[in-house]
């Protein structure tokens, strides 16, 4: 019989169409392709963004329009025990969190009960090829977005500790235009001159007025708790009715890379509080056209 899915009866595709939208699994395949759980997420791998869902990965290019509609209040942790490997695939972390204060209860053999007194997360357990010191449980945030390359969901994108700072920078540079994040059309890119995959953030547009509702409908949903880590993925990713928040299995594996030639800046010296002055005006945002290939899709994605 050719393996084909237009081979498949229609009984049996429609065990198929139940399982998915349940997202009960064969306990037998489980049993030998392991109980791990996933949701759609976005690659940085080699410095191109590549949508990935199911084992499929689809390269997307060096930029990738999307809506940021999440973020984990936390920063997230993470550690490995060897160096990245480039040619290794689906490398699971040593140890991990989500919330940056205990390991996740997916990790067997934790290194330490609490992040805080972890030595794997002190500032200089890690020295770069510069010099500078780092650490080896290497810090990263969580954040959800709705990606052009495929608006039918959220995706989950980590932001290595690399790219954390653009997202700081980006992000204040919206509240002074008093823009929130998912009122924007933001350019994920790459920085051209890091020798690693480096993140960018640069606003590209605005979400138009006919698709807000939506968003905002989409901003705190249960998709958007699964893709940013505070929620345990249970099946499909565009299913209602998503399990309340219980302790995370294992799940798919980010990449996770650590900048080496920038040092780590020192702490910011403890100054005297002085009194506050009276806020300036904040600019005033200038009108940019918005990303047309996103419009189009979302115009797509929410036709009633």
């Amino acid at each position: 019989m050719a393996n084909d899915i237009q081979t498949i009866p229609a009984h049996i595709a429609a065990r198929i169409a139940a399982r998915k939208t349940s997202g009960v699994k064969s306990a037998i395949a489980q049993a030998i392709l392991g109980d791990t759980l996933q949701f759609p997420r976005i690659s940085i791998r080699a410095g191109r963004y590549r949508l990935v869902e199911d084992g499929v990965e689809t390269p997307v290019g060096i930029t990738l329009d999307a809506i940021i509609v999440g973020a984990n209040p936390k920063v997230s942790k993470v550690f490995f025990g060897k160096p990245y490997d480039a040619s290794a695939d689906n490398v699971r972390p040593d140890c991990q969190s989500n919330d940056g204060i205990r390991p996740d209860a997916s990790i067997s053999s934790p290194v330490s009960a609490g992040c805080a007194n972890c030595p794997n997360n002190v500032l200089g357990s890690k020295i770069l090829p510069s010099g500078a010191k780092s650490k080896l449980c290497a810090d990263q945030r969580h954040i959800a977005v709705i990606a052009a390359a495929d608006p039918n969901k959220v995706y989950g994108l980590t932001v290595p500790v690399s790219g954390m700072k653009a997202l700081r920078d980006y992000l204040k540079e919206l509240d002074n235009f008093g823009t929130n994040p998912e009122e924007a059309i933001t350019e994920l890119g790459f920085d051209d001159t890091a020798s690693f995959p480096k993140m960018t953030f640069k606003r590209k547009g605005y979400v138009p007025d006919k698709f807000l509702g939506k968003i905002d409908g989409i901003v705190g949903s249960d998709d958007v708790k699964i893709a940013v880590r505070l929620m345990a993925p249970t099946g499909a990713p565009s299913s209602i009715n998503l399990a309340a928040p219980q302790a995370q299995p294992a799940i798919a594996v980010d990449d996770a890379y650590e900048e080496t030639s920038t040092p780590v800046p020192a702490p910011a010296p403890v100054v005297e509080t002085k009194p506050v002055k009276a806020e300036k005006a904040k600019p005033v945002a200038t009108p940019v056209k918005s990303s047309s290939e996103l419009e189009a899709k979302l115009d797509n994605l929410f036709a009633e």
